[in-house]
């Protein structure tokens, strides 16, 4: 059985993932002159914002393809005061950059620029998209099969605190 007590926050909050060992805490643009680690594991997309969440009727992601949600389905799924919008997992790669090369793919997606990153895509329907914060944590396993057991455990983890119920706004079951 794989252990992953070390990376599973007490909450799921900004406080609760930095006790975790997650690290960065940026805007995506941020990201662009920062980076990210370059090892495999685990990110999670933050809204430090207690307001309601509005919607635009046309998503900003996608450079061909359309992302776009009904805001009727996008709001069923929003979770009211939950900070984690979306978790994520990154991968060693065929370039072995791991989190930096899935959240530029992630990024780049968001802005129109790309189409390679289809998860989470409905955070970039948010209005206040720019000013969301991704953090991440490298595996202490960096295998694949660890890295995606890793995230599965994460996302069930916060759909089974009674706060939430369910998966965070943005992973959605195909």
């Amino acid at each position: 059985m794989m252990d992953f007590a070390s990376a599973t926050p007490s909450t799921w909050t900004r406080a609760g993932l930095e006790e975790a060992g997650f690290e960065g805490f940026v805007t995506f643009e941020a990201l662009r002159s920062r980076g990210a680690s370059k090892k495999p594991g685990v990110y999670v997309v933050l809204r430090s914002a207690t307001t309601a969440p509005a919607f635009l009727t046309a998503s900003r992601a996608g450079k061909t393809k359309d992302f776009t949600e009904r805001i009727e389905r996008l709001s069923e799924n929003w979770i009211p005061g939950a900070e984690v919008i979306y978790i994520g997992l990154a991968t060693h790669g065929a370039r072995r950059d791991g989190i930096h090369r899935r959240l530029k793919q992630f990024r780049r997606t968001g802005t129109g620029a790309a189409d390679n990153h289809g998860g989470g895509v409905w955070i970039f329907q948010l209005t206040d998209a720019d000013e969301l914060l991704v953090c991440w944590r490298p595996a202490e396993d960096e295998s694949d099969a660890y890295v995606a057991a890793l995230e599965h455990h994460l996302i069930a983890d916060f759909a089974a605190r009674s706060e939430h119920g369910r998966w965070p706004f943005a992973n959605r079951k195909a």
